[in-house]
């Protein structure tokens, strides 16, 4: 079956997310990935976010965006790339960091991992990449 990719709501369902999200001080977007994680924890559905493969490796991280090429970080390595992540959303300076070789920059209101940094820019929201830092350090651990 195809799937949208978008999504239409009515009025009235709408309404009870702006109702969640004006309950919990969030946006809709916040709102959306608050039920999300909450299905996760439940078992509902599993942790993975669609088309981000993150595997623990022989002491180390592979990680593929999309269809991307395949990187494998060090433990020590990606553990500092989901600390990034979760710091940049929360206001600090974007990273290009030559040395792991990956770059998590601020756009706007979203933001953008490239993994490598000869590899294709990904687009995410905030939510988005703090649920990817927790893969990542899951992995990394």
């Amino acid at each position: 079956m195809n799937k949208p990719d978008s999504l239409r709501l009515s009025h009235r369902r709408l309404a009870q997310i702006n109702a969640i999200a004006d309950a919990l001080d969030v946006s809709a977007t916040e709102a959306i990935a608050h039920m999300i994680r909450k299905e996760v924890a439940a078992g509902t559905i599993p942790a993975e976010i669609p088309g981000f493969v993150v595997k623990p490796e022989q002491g180390g991280v592979s990680i593929r965006l999309d269809d991307g090429e395949r990187v494998i970080y060090s433990a020590e390595a990606a553990r500092e790339m989901a600390a990034t992540i979760r710091e940049t959303v929360a206001g600090q300076a974007s990273v290009f960091n030559v040395k792991n070789n990956y770059s998590f920059i601020r756009i706007g209101r979203g933001f953008k991992l490239r993994v490598p940094l000869s590899g294709p820019e990904v687009s995410m929201t905030g939510d988005l990449a703090v649920d990817l830092a927790g893969q990542i350090a899951k992995a990394a651990a």
